[in-house]
């Protein structure tokens, strides 16, 4: 059974206009950060700001590090914070989650806040915002339990013991190995290493096959080989196969969200627009690209169509067909694709596999096509009486059905190839083309092959 989530942001509300802060208190005092959440992105800027203010140092800043999942919210909450409160809640956080924050300001306050810092905090994050956001580096935490091959597990315990309890590391699934260089050499589990003696070595423990990703590696492929390896952290390595870092499950997590509404932006045609985005004008940037590429494709249609309006003045029966013969290729198309984007996003589809999808797609169409060009024969005749019509369409039809299945499979593998997101290939782009591209299909083969009243 699942978890309810309420919402408090009413009573919140409530509470700050009143300004009986410690009414307040006692209500959060008793939620959890889910819960805090919850309220928290139900409220304005105003109640947001106020409400930060008055939770504790570490709640508060657990909760505008979850904020980061919430874009336009996040970076609109971290803007109006003064530096001085900021700069409090960086240091409650994870390296990690504070070059998140960092990252957003202007470079004015960014400075403010990290001549604040602590040395060894501010030299931590400056080295995070070294790496691409969305890259192994930008979202590893820098703070990873490791021992030295050559100890025994009750110096091993010894040294974690002291390195947690220094970097306040909360919660470590793994103890990593390194050598005398740092390099990464395996792995203990944690269980391991408290039921075995004290006196045994570390070097005659642990796992030598450990999985790692390259710091400069995608975020998209570090959650791939999470899944693969069904892992709940995975180290990241430098070009010196140095430990540098760990990547949770949590940010992983955050990395497939984050990346599926991406994707799901790209088909709907909103592009990287946020669901809680609240201007209007960002909104409206994201949306009118994908907007005038369908005007576009339209008017392209409507070109092809006007090239043959001779004959459609002979024959004005085809154009009856015009928007089923549509419809039904760019679906097709966005079945294949759709299919295609799935499994390179997941990496069950290499773009090296492009005949061999092909090939599959294609068959799938032979399948299809005739079973829709039966369908519509039988349209045809219901609505013209035309027996030939009916016949060249129906085969018109198992062309368009071809081309689209083309188009849809391979334009994502190619754009791939290139290393262009293949999500853009869905959506609003492979149904305009479709669109236009089956419309002049239809049309050439059924003008040309039926007869024209004289």
């Amino acid at each position: 059974m699942g978890i309810e989530k309420k919402s408090h942001h009413k009573l919140i509300k409530k509470l700050i206009n009143t300004q009986r802060t410690e009414a307040l208190r006692g209500l959060l005092k008793d939620l959890d950060v889910v819960e805090i959440m919850n309220s928290f992105l139900q409220l304005k800027l105003k109640y947001q700001l106020d409400l930060l203010e008055a939770l504790p140092k570490e709640i508060a800043s657990d909760v505008l590090a979850q904020l980061h999942n919430y874009s336009p919210v996040f970076t609109e909450v971290v803007e109006q914070m003064n530096a001085e409160t900021l700069g409090g809640l960086i240091e409650e956080m994870d390296g990690d989650d504070a070059a998140d924050v960092v990252a957003v300001l202007d470079e004015e306050k960014a400075d403010e806040i990290l001549g604040s810092l602590p040395l060894k905090e501010r030299e931590e994050i400056t080295n995070l915002m070294k790496y691409d956001s969305e890259s192994a580096g930008g979202i590893m935490d820098p703070d990873v339990v490791a021992v030295q091959k050559e100890h025994t597990v009750a110096k091993a315990i010894q040294e974690i013991r002291k390195y947690t309890v220094k970097e306040d590391i909360e919660k470590f699934y793994i103890v990593y190995v390194i050598d005398e260089f740092q390099h990464l050499i395996g792995f203990v589990d944690i269980h391991k290493l408290l039921l075995t003696e004290a006196t045994a070595f570390i070097k005659d423990l642990m796992d030598p096959n450990v999985v790692a990703v390259d710091v400069e590696m995608d975020q998209e492929h570090v959650a791939n080989i999470v899944r693969e390896y069904d892992l709940v952290v995975v180290p990241v390595i430098d070009k010196y196969l140095k430990l540098i870092g760990r990547i949770t499950i949590d940010d992983v997590m955050d990395v497939l969200n984050e990346e599926f509404y991406e994707d799901l932006g790209h088909i709907a045609g909103t592009g990287d627009e946020e669901v809680l985005e609240t201007s209007v004008f960002r909104t409206s940037k994201d949306r009118i690209p994908w907007l005038i590429l369908g005007l576009v494709g339209g008017f392209g249609a409507a070109l092809a169509m006007e090239s043959f309006a001779v004959y459609l003045e002979k024959l004005p029966e085809v154009m009856y067909f015009i928007p089923l013969i549509a419809a039904l290729g760019g679906n097709i198309a966005i079945q294949s694709s759709s299919i295609i984007v799935r499994g390179l996003g997941t990496g069950e589809i290499q773009a090296t596999d492009l005949f061999v999808r092909l090939w599959k797609e294609l068959r799938v169409s032979f399948l299809n096509g005739p079973v829709c060009a039966i369908i519509l024969f039988g349209m045809v005749l219901l609505l013209t009486d035309n027996l030939t019509m009916g016949i060249v369409a129906g085969c018109a039809l198992i062309a368009v059905v071809v081309l689209a299945t083309v188009v849809g499979s391979a334009v994502p593998m190619l754009l791939k190839r290139v290393n262009i997101d293949p999500a853009l290939a869905t959506g609003p782009f492979i149904t305009t083309a479709n669109d236009l591209l089956g419309v002049i299909v239809y049309l050439s083969i059924t003008l040309t092959f039926t007869d024209i009243p004289v």
